[in-house]
């Protein structure tokens, strides 16, 4: 057995990548979000000294269900079950070895809980060419909450297998530690349906009535997430592939332009938007921006257009030095951009 494993050990090694790169495309598919998938193969000297401590279990290869082992660690442990349901759904899973290791505690217990399949190639998988050759493979599949995992790496760490070996107050120090954790896993649930819920809420009162809503920091993100209109007028300025997110720091200038350029609302922003999208890519032409290309640059050239469009040159002065101070020669910049005014002014009255 030993020699024919030294012998495929590279197969195994192929079918533990292609099982990674799977469950990367299948999760992301489900827009669920993981810490980390690793995926490794059987040492040779591990699988020995399995085979040794149970001889009669063990008779050829196939008996061995975990020489390839994938460990998925989720952020929250609701994700733990999504992942479970998609790798049911797409697996052949071997019912009598796989095991919730969560059902296996008493409801006073608490300890360690982990999801895990010995899984095979579903058949359909299977006759597509990249896959056929792992049609005797299996893989334990475990799936964990990153607290599920910090627990048991800690646990692995200080060796602690046998809960009975150990004093009465070490394993009660653990089951109040097991406790914190699994109450923490379920508050940070909470914490993220909660955001999702005022998220929710917020688009749908801009969506409604964009002038009773205030910009603040906490509701900007969501509405350029959530804004078509924006996110075409960002398209049209960055014309690279990469579109960044956007960060704090930009949410927290953008802000500063708001107060400066008079814009407290959604309604105030969207009528902003409106009437000086044309002037603002004009800008985009001959001006610099200060940030990386992130979600939301638009509302920098809407405020700058807005700015621009005042004509009051101490304040235009004043907009420039204060967002973009690395520029030399702002003068001969605003120059250049001071005539963009005029031109609206001349197409909208040709229109």
């Amino acid at each position: 057995m030993m020699l024919e494993y030294v012998n495929e050990k590279e197969d195994y090694d192929a079918f533990a990548d292609k099982l990674k790169v799977l469950l990367s495309e299948l999760l992301d598919a489900a827009g669920i979000k993981y810490h980390s998938i690793v995926a490794r193969t059987k040492e040779s000297e591990s699988l020995y000294q399995k085979v040794l401590r149970q001889p009669n279990k063990y008779q050829s290869l196939r008996d061995v269900h975990d020489l390839t082992g994938i460990r998925i660690v989720t952020y929250f442990h609701d994700d733990v079950r999504e992942a479970a349901r998609i790798i049911e759904n797409e697996f052949s899973i071997d019912r009598d070895q796989s095991v919730d290791k969560s059902t296996l505690l008493d409801t006073t217990e608490f300890g360690y809980l982990s999801v895990h399949f010995v899984a095979a190639l579903s058949e359909q998988r299977l006759a597509l060419s990249e896959y056929g050759r792992f049609k005797e493979h299996t893989a334990e599949i475990q799936i964990r909450s990153i607290l599920q995992h910090a627990w048991a790496e800690i646990e692995h760490d200080l060796g602690y297998k046998n809960p009975n070996s150990v004093p009465a107050e070490v394993r009660r120090s653990f089951s109040r530690v097991a406790g914190l954790l699994e109450i923490a896993d379920q508050e940070f649930v909470n914490i993220k349906k909660q955001l999702k819920q005022f998220e929710d809420e917020t688009v749908q009162q801009i969506l409604s009535d964009p002038h009773q809503v205030r910009i603040t920091s906490d509701n900007l993100n969501y509405f350029i997430d959530h804004s078509s209109v924006i996110n075409a007028l960002d398209k049209q300025l960055v014309t690279s592939q990469m579109m960044l997110d956007s960060d704090q720091q930009l949410i927290n200038e953008l802000i500063r332009m708001f107060h400066y350029v008079d814009i407290r609302n959604y309604g105030e922003l969207i009528e902003a938007v409106s009437v000086h999208s044309p002037l603002a890519l004009k800008c985009a032409q001959v001006m610099p921006n200060p940030f990386l290309p992130r979600q939301g640059i638009g509302i920098a050239y809407i405020c700058m257009a807005v700015t621009i469009a005042g004509n009051d040159p101490h304040r235009i002065d004043y907009f420039f030095r204060r967002f973009y101070p690395e520029l030399r020669n702002v003068g001969e910049i605003i120059k250049q951009v001071q005539p963009l005014t005029e031109e609206m002014i001349q197409e909208k009255n040709i229109d």
